[in-house]
């Protein structure tokens, strides 16, 4: 779903080494991350099944969950008030609200697109002088 370069995008390979290496060694350890990966999958399926094509916003929120599972792994503070705007994401793309997938994202931008229709017709202001 999400791989290391998508973490690098969000914190710097040194942080990302530093998050994982929960032994000491000094080096990236690939199964903490996919461990991280997989806590913060599980924790979106709670709210959606996670779609084969998510949007951007679900991958970014699926990448800022993994960042903080890892810096839970170090009992390092998670920030809670991001955590409950990523839990208001979730609770809108359970409600359809966003869409959570690419097909429904284009989707949902054709039928928003059309929401104003402009006329050519004048509008008379006899009355507001």
């Amino acid at each position: 779903m999400i791989t290391n370069e998508d973490l690098l995008k969000e914190i710097s390979q040194r942080e990302l080494t530093e998050l994982s290496d929960l032994n000491g060694t000094g080096e990236l350890n690939q199964e903490i991350i996919d461990d991280a990966v997989n806590d913060a999958i599980s924790f979106i399926e709670s709210f959606i099944t996670l779609p084969d094509n998510p949007t951007p916003l679900l991958k970014k929120i699926l990448t800022e969950l993994t960042i903080m599972e890892l810096r839970k792994k170090n009992e390092l503070n998670p920030d809670k008030e991001r955590l409950k705007e990523i839990e208001n994401y979730l609770l809108k793309m359970a409600a359809n609200k966003i869409p959570s997938t690419l097909t429904e994202q284009q989707n949902f931008e054709r039928t928003t697109s059309q929401s104003f229709v402009i006329s050519k017709k004048r509008v008379s202001t006899k009355g507001f002088l």
